[in-house]
């Protein structure tokens, strides 16, 4: 995937409807928009390429569905952040440091970021359960 700088180009939509975070990437295309320069790492850019599939050749029409619609809006998630925990499991096997990462991941899906009306414990179960289907 390419990595951009940038503001994406529908920037002005995610914010009238989600609200900014100066700690957010954003997937348009094949392109990871980063403007607040976050460290992209792998399993942040393994997220990001779910999103990039999930949008297809209209990321234009994918974002709009993704912005209006809750439930559509978690369920992209929920296979990004499942496809994210997998990647890591898969690297470190287990352990404490995966049990972190999930409790953080876990916590960006259920914040307020997202506004999904979930808990970190539906979130943790979620995600869980999205990465045994083997992202």
């Amino acid at each position: 995937m390419k990595i951009s700088k940038k503001y994406p180009p529908n920037y002005r939509q995610v914010v009238d409807i989600l609200g900014a975070d100066d700690t957010t990437v954003y997937c348009y295309g094949d392109t990871i928009y980063n403007p607040n320069n976050i460290e992209i790492t792998p399993d942040i850019e393994v997220h990001e390429e779910v999103h990039s599939k999930q949008q297809g050749d209209n990321p234009e029409l994918w974002c709009l569905k993704y912005l209006n619609d809750k439930e559509f809006r978690q369920q992209s998630e929920v296979e990004a952040y499942g496809a994210q925990y997998f990647f890591v499991k898969n690297h470190l096997g287990g352990g404490k440091m995966l049990e972190w990462l999930l409790d953080k991941l876990a916590d960006e899906l259920s914040s307020s970021c997202y506004n999904l009306d979930i808990n970190q414990a539906q979130a943790k179960s979620k995600i869980r359960n999205e990465a045994k289907k083997g992202n």
